[in-house]
């Protein structure tokens, strides 16, 4: 299974089949399990690691994994005790060859023949709706899906950039800069690019991007104009600085400018002992 083209599968299954947030961060967790497992046609995952994977609770993944198995993204096994549940990550990339419908894990047997049926009526169902996606006519479609590409990519590049996915409430907000406050795609993986090259969380890039929501930065080219603009900023103040302390002058305090008090010239050994001598004749005469 190419992980590529399930994502892209997957987000254009939305369009057709939406999700709430929840369920989407708890497919791209079970999606990022597989992965990991070499994409196996079934595989068990504990629920306290979908909890960490995806920041949800016990009882919202509960939900979600109901949610994507009603929708027929994925289907699970609950297991007795405390065995983890059994899951199966349908390839949506494939979903031409085979349809998923009420019924539970497809054999292959099922998937060959629903490739039989499928195949029969491609050139007629498949290609107008296929059409009906592209026609010019269409235009809230085209924008749905570059929405939906949109959200891959931010959505890729936060679990490269921080090593997780993020949360229902974070993706809530990085929908709202994109959305909203007209951020692009790319310089919103741009912020968590510069966070985690300094090391730093989501809480960095999310400030970054709030930054750049108040300033009006939309775009790269914005962006770069931000940044060479900031250190334009950083190198005039610099030499500023360093011409300041070039032109200070030294402050001496008053004290260091007094005159010190001449010091009484020496006397030769000759006057000494004269004026030895004068004293002692002196003394005598007393």
């Amino acid at each position: 299974m190419n992980y590529i083209k399930l994502i892209n599968a997957f987000y254009d299954r939305l369009e057709t089949s939406q999700l709430s947030t929840s369920a989407i961060a708890l497919w791209h967790a079970l999606a990022s399990v597989n992965n990991k497992a070499g994409w196996l046609r079934e595989f068990a995952v504990a629920v306290s690691v979908l909890c960490i994977k995806t920041g949800l609770s016990e009882r919202t993944i509960s939900n979600a994994r109901n949610e994507l198995k009603t929708k027929g993204f994925i289907d699970f096994k609950s297991r007795k005790g405390n065995k983890s549940a059994v899951y199966q990550l349908f390839d949506l990339s494939a979903m031409i060859a085979y349809k998923v419908s009420g019924k539970s894990l497809l054999s292959a047997t099922d998937a060959g023949n629903a490739s039989y049926t499928v195949s029969d009526n491609a050139s007629d169902n498949l290609s107008d709706n296929a059409s009906a996606l592209v026609s010019p006519e269409t235009k809230p479609n085209e924008t749905k899906q570059q929405t939906a590409v949109s959200r891959q990519h931010w959505f890729d590049e936060y679990y490269q950039c921080f090593g997780q996915q993020p949360s229902p409430i974070q993706c809530e907000k990085i929908i709202v800069y994109l959305e909203q406050d007209g951020i692009s795609d790319e310089a919103v993986c741009k912020a968590f690019r510069i966070a985690a090259e300094v090391g730093k969380s989501y809480g960095y890039a999310a400030g970054i991007l709030n930054n750049w929501a108040a300033k009006g930065i939309k775009t790269l080219v914005d962006v770069k104009a931000e940044q060479k603009k900031y250190q334009q900023t950083r190198k005039q103040a610099t030499q500023s600085r360093t011409q300041t302390a070039a032109t200070r002058q030294e402050v001496v305090p008053a004290w260091m400018k007094q005159e010190h008090p001449k010091k009484e010239p020496e006397v030769s050994p000759e006057e000494a002992a004269k004026r030895a001598a004068e004293l002692e004749k002196y003394f005598e005469s007393i």
